[in-house]
């Protein structure tokens, strides 16, 4: 058996706005500031639900490292831009918590998690979901308290990326 997909033209801004607004009660009771850096981008034909599906978990995560104990405004940017002729890049970034060097290399690992109430498969899902898309996911973090940035660079046509 194959999973299939529905392939459509998606406006990344839009799609990030849907994201964000998901999350927006979440972000007004933990006084988080949301910064968008838009670009204008050609639609991407790629598969709605998955891409919704991993900015979702991206832009979860990031609230849930700008927890209540952080005495810092707290930031969550969001970034979409073209890379090259033939992708975009979107990038998730918060000032919270950060990521310690010693898990960055295991950070897309399944069942890996530093959430106590974590199950470890939300960014080992993304990251598959985007390689299953043509695409990309990565992370970066300067360590402990400087935050993090997830960066998914997709292509603009999943069905030449993937074929």
């Amino acid at each position: 058996a194959t999973a299939s997909s529905v392939l459509e033209p998606v406006v990344a801004e839009k799609l990030i706005d849907d994201a964000l607004r998901i999350n927006a009660m979440a972000f007004t009771r933990h006084h988080i500031e949301i910064i968008r850096e838009y670009s204008k981008t050609p639609p991407l034909i790629c598969d709605r639900q998955k891409l919704l599906q991993i900015l979702i978990n991206l832009i979860r995560n990031a609230k849930h490292a700008l927890h209540d104990g952080l005495e810092i405004p707290k930031r969550l940017n969001v970034r979409v831009w073209l890379a090259g002729e033939d992708h975009v890049r979107i990038q998730v970034e918060d000032n919270g918590c950060g990521i310690s060097p010693e898990n960055m290399p295991q950070i897309f690992r399944h069942g890996f998690t530093t959430k106590k109430d974590g199950h470890g498969f939300g960014l080992h899902n993304s990251a598959l979901t985007a390689q299953q898309m043509g695409g990309s996911l990565t992370a970066c973090s300067d360590g402990v308290g400087r935050g993090a940035t997830f960066t998914l660079e997709l292509p603009l046509d999943v069905t030449v990326a993937t074929t």
